[in-house]
């Protein structure tokens, strides 16, 4: 895969994780998990599970026609696989080993890396790619869904989209059909979805003072002497 030209290679019916993370630090810098300088206006994330083969070969693939000039887009960061162990035949378990449910608990590394960047780069939009038999976009506030072509969601809090509406951003979901094919077309497609996203006015909430606990300085509080300052409804649900 590695000798492929990064079309092809990206428009295959199967992933390569190592591939994929060598191309996006490539083009946008950072790594290990999410490839970024930080202040960008978009995050989009993917591979949680094995079968989200499609949404990171997707997600890859936009990243880099964005980069040669293919389709425009707002500045964007990228973690293309949150999940390594789905790619790698390893069972998750029911014990919330899951990363895709665990960005309001934080309980894996790979959870808090993308948080913590997060909050260094505070974006307006957060997408999140999955794989689907089809292509579907759902968006996560009253204002994405009127605006985007989208329907409205209200996804839990331990997912990325829902823990990250809970702070600064509109969350968008994108379920990418197993068609390579089609890949190109929609490439434009989501890009102008994006585009239009990242152009919404932006999530604010009022900070409000809670009690010290270090989960809430993950989640981008600031500790001041009785307690921790946060700008977000994180702790409504911890």
């Amino acid at each position: 895969m590695y000798y492929l030209h990064p079309y092809k290679a990206l428009s295959s019916s199967s992933t390569c994780v190592r591939y994929v993370r060598t191309l996006l630090s490539t083009l946008l810098g950072g790594g290990p998990v999410v490839y970024g300088q930080g202040g960008e206006a978009v995050l989009a994330l993917s591979g949680f599970h094995s079968e989200d083969w499609p949404a990171v070969n997707f997600l890859s693939l936009l990243v880099y026609l964005w980069k040669r000039g293919v389709v425009d887009m707002p500045p964007t960061a990228a973690a293309p696989v949150v999940n390594e162990r789905a790619f790698q035949g390893v069972p998750i378990g029911r014990d919330g080993a899951d990363p895709y449910f665990d960005f309001l608990e934080l309980k894996t590394e790979a959870a808090r890396a993308v948080t913590e960047f997060y909050h260094k780069s505070r974006p307006r939009v957060v997408a999140v790619f999955l794989g689907g038999r089809e292509y579907e976009a759902a968006a996560t506030t009253e204002a994405a869904a009127q605006t985007l072509p989208a329907r409205k969601i209200t996804p839990s809090p331990h997912t990325p989209e829902g823990a990250f509406t809970l702070k600064y951003s509109h969350g968008l979901v994108f379920r990418i059909p197993p068609e390579p094919r089609e890949f190109g077309l929609l490439a434009r497609h989501v890009a102008d979805v994006l585009k239009r996203a990242a152009a919404l006015p932006p999530v604010e909430r009022p900070p409000v003072k809670v009690e010290k606990k270090p989960i809430y300085l993950l989640h981008g509080g600031r500790e001041v002497e009785d307690g921790v300052l946060i700008d977000n409804d994180v702790y409504i649900y911890i």
